[in-house]
């Protein structure tokens, strides 16, 4: 009897202990992928605020690892406007990024790290859909800049979203209840066998802190994007215009990406576009007025989403030597700009 009874206390106290151990191996794993991102980003003016300068303000967010070439995934939302970017690797090490491309629809970008240090692990993407609601998760990022947090949950949910114009899948976010805050956005969700199911975009809150309802974008649509030929980054920041916007701003063809940002040094900057300088809301979406308005891009219209998704997946196909059209309006007037790809 005293034997058993023995038994039964060292087998109490090694399962919890073997649970830690599995949570603290994951984590030492993957940890060394996992980056920091530091970003001075352009802003928007206040509604109803005219700037003529660009504005600009310093954000955190997180990335995974994912080349030894220095490819790093994050969420498009963390760098969609980014001036610079630098990536902090867990053992301190620095270096610059600069963006790949990006996929707001998404909430999805795909960065370059000037170097990568040797202590630096590559992270793995999961198969498509290896994954079911209840396997435990985790989630490291650094969350109000604390950096390399761990946080440890269940995929709590599987949201598909409607589908996009232009694509051929149903957009997916993996939800979880593992806590997620500022600066955790980008950052990788992992499996318990150290494999990237997710990358952190949002929450759902009303406080802005967590509240269990955190959402990532899901392994099977980071390889439906990988996989599609995103294209380059242009550096430029569009608001895709209704017909009814177009004619408010006095633009007769009824259709245009009105400019809203140009990142400075980018392609865009390069071709001369301008971007809006005053800010306003339309309905509870601020628009910023003032830029170009671009028509057509190699002749094609810019009339709706659609379009437009189908002239970003030509934007990809253009090859060297190619010469692009782009037409668009500046303070009314119509005029055109080539891109000689190189």
């Amino acid at each position: 009897m005293f034997r058993i009874i023995l038994l039964l206390i060292f087998s109490c106290a090694y399962v919890p202990a073997q649970a830690k151990n599995t949570v603290q191996n994951l984590f030492n794993k993957v940890n060394d992928g996992v980056v920091e991102l530091h970003v001075r980003a352009l802003i928007s003016p206040e509604p109803g605020e005219v700037s003529y300068q660009a504005t600009t303000s310093d954000s955190l967010g997180s990335g995974a690892l994912i080349s030894a070439a220095g490819r790093i995934l994050t969420a498009a939302h963390v760098i969609d406007r980014a001036l610079d970017i630098e990536v902090v690797f867990n053992n301190g090490d620095k270096t610059s990024g600069h963006v790949v491309w990006i996929d707001p629809l998404l909430d999805l970008a795909l960065i370059q790290a000037a170097k990568v240090p040797e202590m630096a692990s590559v992270l793995t993407l999961a198969k498509s859909a290896d994954y079911q609601i209840g396997d435990q998760v985790i989630v490291i990022g650094a969350p109000y800049g604390v950096s390399h947090s761990l946080s440890v949950g269940y995929l709590s949910g599987i949201r598909d979203q409607e589908q996009i114009p232009g694509m051929s899948f149903l957009p997916r976010f993996l939800q979880t209840d593992a806590a997620i805050n500022q600066g955790n956005s980008g950052g990788p969700m992992f499996n318990s066998e150290g494999e990237i199911i997710g990358i952190v975009s949002h929450i759902l809150s009303n406080s802005g802190g967590s509240n269990g309802l955190g959402f990532s974008v899901s392994v099977d649509t980071i390889h439906h994007v990988m996989n599609s030929n995103p294209g380059t980054f242009s550096g430029l920041i569009p608001h895709l215009l209704t017909e009814k916007q177009a004619k408010a701003l006095n633009n007769p063809f009824g259709h245009g990406l009105l400019v809203q940002h140009v990142i400075p040094g980018s392609l865009a900057d390069k071709m001369g576009f301008r971007g809006g300088h005053l800010n306003v809301l339309i309905g509870q979406t601020p628009i910023l007025l003032g830029g170009d308005i671009i028509l057509s891009i190699g002749g094609y219209p810019i009339k709706d989403l659609t379009s437009a998704l189908i002239l970003k997946k030509r934007f990809s196909e253009y090859q060297k030597d190619d010469k692009v059209s782009f037409r668009f309006l500046r303070e009314g007037i119509e005029q055109e700009v080539f891109w000689v790809v190189d």
